[in-house]
Parts: C-alpha cells; sequence; structure tokens
C-alpha cells in the first residue's frame, strides 16, 4: 500500500510539472517527462511482478498444471500488460495510430500464443467424442 502511495505521488508530481511545461510552450519536454515518469513506475514494479509470477508458478505446481501452460499465460499477462501500457503512451502523445497498431499487435501475439492450447483442448475434445 505504501507503495502504491509512493507511486501515485510521483505520478501526481509528474502530470503537475507537465502541465506547467505545455502551458510554458514545451510540449516535447512535457512528452519527455510523461515517459521518464512512465519508465520509473514499471521499472520499480517488475520487482513485485516477479514476485507474482513465483506465486502463479507454485500454484500451478500445486494443481499439477503443465509448465508449458503456465508460461502461455505469463506471456499473455505480460504482452496485454505491455501493449496497453505502451498504446496509452501513444495515446498521450497525440498518436492514436500508433496505439491502436501496437493494441493490434499484442492481440495477434496474444492469438499467436493460444494456439497450442487451442489445439490441445480441440484434440482433447476430438478423442472424447465417439
Amino acid at each position: 500500500m505504501e507503495l502504491f502511495f509512493m507511486l501515485a505521488g510521483v505520478v501526481l508530481a509528474g502530470v503537475f510539472v507537465s502541465l506547467l511545461l505545455k502551458q510554458s510552450g514545451l510540449p516535447v519536454l512535457s512528452y519527455l517527462l510523461a515517459l521518464t515518469v512512465s519508465a520509473l513506475v514499471l521499472l520499480r514494479l517488475l520487482p513485485l511482478l516477479a514476485e507474482i509470477f513465483v506465486v502463479f508458478r507454485r500454484l500451478a505446481e500445486g494443481a499439477g498444471l503443465s509448465g508449458q501452460y503456465l508460461s502461455i499465460i505469463l506471456k499473455i499477462l505480460a504482452i496485454s500488460y505491455a501493449a496497453e501500457f505502451i498504446a496509452s503512451l501513444c495515446r498521450d502523445a497525440g498518436e492514436s495510430a500508433y496505439a491502436a497498431k501496437v493494441e493490434l499487435a499484442g492481440k495477434i501475439s496474444v492469438m499467436l500464443l493460444a494456439v497450442p492450447v487451442i489445439v490441445n483442448i480441440l484434440d482433447a475434445v476430438l478423442q472424447i467424442l465417439p
């Protein structure tokens, strides 16, 4: 909880300075500040994500899930979060076309990762059917 409030404070300070830079006629510096603050927040959160992945791995092992499925799920989560994060940065910069392309690339990447799982599910269904 302390981390959240610290990061929220950093982001709010960044927003305040960014607004001042925009009003001063320096929109490029404002955008660079937004990128810097975003990168700092992301870097601070990465170790926490690693801890979450360890917990997921332990849960999957306890449930007897294949490591392959857990790997696919974690990759899908990573791609989804990264695509949303990057698309938001693009939109903040006023580049909605780039944001749409990043989102599309993320969706296609997720679909490609899901293909082996879908194939395994279909194989299992076909084996059950007479």
